[in-house]
C-alpha cells in the first residue's frame, strides 16, 4: 500500500513535540507544525496563507507513463478542474470484475465549506452521494475532519472515528483508505497546493491519534502513497452522470488504458428516469443503440492516456459506455471495465 513508517510521535506532534520541533500552534481543532501549512478549520488564530503553487496543469499528481495515473482533465479544457467543485473519489463495480476507484467532481457548497479544500473533500466522500448510481462507499459521515500539509507534500488528515461504520472484508478495507488517499492529494493538486507531477503521501489520524485500526483491518500508522494499480482502467470525466445538456453536440472525454492505445464507446437510447419501458423522446427504442465507435489515446498502449471525441445527438435521453475490448484465448472479444454516463440532451 505504498505504507512508511514516520517519526509518528516526534514529527506529529502527538507526544514530545515541543522537543523536537521547538513549539507547536494550535488553532481551533487543526495542529500547525512549523514547515507545515494549515487550513480552515474555524480557529481564532491567523492561518498562513497557502504557498504560491502553479496549478497542476493536467496531472492528477503523477505523469503518465508506467502504471495508470489519473489526469485532472474535466470538460474539454485540458486543464485542471474548474474551481468550486473538488474532487472525491468512489468505489464502483463493473460486472463481475473487482471494485476499483472513480472520481467525480462535487460542488464546493459554500454554506458547508470549511475552508479548508482537502478537509471538504474527504469530508464529502463520508456524508455525501455520488452522482453516478454505480458508485458507492464504505464510509459513515465524520463529523470532523482537518488537514494540514508539510514542506515535503505530506498530507496529514486528522479524521473523527465516526467516520469508520464497522468491520469490512480486508480488500474493500484497503481500498476504503485509498480512496481516502486519492481524494486527500487530488484536492491538493486541484486547489493548487502541491505542484504538478510531485509525489505526496497522506498520514491519517483519528481524533489526532496515529495508529487507529482502520475498519478493523487497516492500521493507520504511517504515510500512505497512492495505490495506482486500483484505479479503473476506463473513466468518463466528461459529460457527468445525469447531466443535461442544451447543445445537440455533445463532447465527450476522459482517460483510459489499453493494449491497443484505443478504447470502443457506445451511445444507447434511455428513458426518462432509466425506466425499463417506454422510448427515448428522441423516437428511439429504450436500449438501442443509437452511436458507436472507437476513440484514440494520446499515449502509447498500455498506458494512461486522454481520450476525447464529439457525437451529435437529438434531444432525448442517452447512455454514454466507454469501455476496453479485450479478446480470450479463442479470439472472441468481450467489453470489460465500461464506465457509463446517463445524459439529458433538451
Amino acid at each position: 500500500m505504498g505504507e512508511r513508517n514516520p517519526l509518528r510521535e516526534s514529527r506529529l506532534g502527538l507526544r514530545n513535540l515541543l522537543s523536537s520541533s521547538g513549539g507547536v500552534l494550535l488553532a481551533g481543532s487543526l495542529l500547525l507544525i512549523p514547515g507545515c501549512t494549515g487550513f480552515g478549520g474555524g480557529g481564532s488564530g491567523t492561518l498562513s496563507a497557502p504557498p504560491s503553487i502553479p496549478d497542476a496543469a493536467g496531472a492528477d499528481l503523477g505523469s503518465r507513463t508506467g502504471s495508470p495515473t489519473v489526469p485532472l482533465q474535466v470538460s474539454g479544457t485540458g486543464g485542471s478542474a474548474p474551481s468550486g467543485v473538488l474532487p472525491v473519489y468512489w468505489l464502483g463495480r463493473d460486472g463481475d470484475t473487482d471494485t476499483l476507484l472513480y472520481r467525480e467532481f462535487t460542488p464546493a457548497a459554500a454554506p458547508d465549506s470549511s475552508g479548508d479544500p482537502i478537509a471538504d473533500a474527504v469530508r464529502h466522500m463520508t456524508v455525501g452521494e455520488p452522482l453516478d448510481g454505480d458508485f458507492f462507499s464504505p464510509w459513515s459521515s465524520a463529523t470532523r475532519v482537518s488537514s494540514s500539509i508539510s514542506t515535503r507534500n505530506v498530507i496529514t488528515v486528522d479524521i473523527s472515528s465516526d467516520a469508520f461504520g464497522g468491520q469490512l472484508e480486508p480488500g474493500v478495507a484497503r481500498k476504503a483508505v485509498q480512496q481516502l488517499v486519492f481524494t486527500a492529494t487530488a484536492a491538493a493538486a486541484n486547489a493548487g497546493l502541491i505542484p504538478g507531477g510531485e509525489v505526496s503521501s497522506v498520514l491519517v489520524l483519528v481524533d489526532g491519534e496515529a495508529g487507529y485500526e482502520a475498519f478493523g483491518e487497516v492500521e493507520l500508522g504511517g504515510e500512505f502513497q497512492r495505490d495506482n494499480s486500483l484505479v479503473a482502467p476506463v473513466w468518463i470525466t466528461n459529460p457527468q452522470d445525469g447531466e443535461v445538456r442544451d447543445p445537440s453536440t455533445v463532447v465527450i472525454n476522459g482517460s483510459g488504458r489499453s493494449d491497443t492505445a484505443t478504447l470502443s464507446w457506445r451511445i444507447s437510447a434511455a428513458s426518462e428516469g432509466d425506466s425499463p419501458e417506454g422510448n427515448n423522446t428522441g423516437g428511439n427504442s429504450t436500449g438501442e443503440t443509437v452511436k458507436e465507435g472507437v476513440t484514440g489515446l494520446d499515449s502509447p498502449a498500455g498506458t494512461t492516456g486522454i481520450y476525447s471525441f464529439t457525437v451529435a445527438l437529438p434531444p432525448g435521453h442517452y447512455e454514454i459506455s466507454v469501455f476496453r475490448l479485450e479478446s480470450d484465448e479463442n479470439g472472441k472479444q468481450h467489453q470489460r471495465f465500461t464506465d457509463t454516463k446517463a445524459i439529458e440532451i433538451k
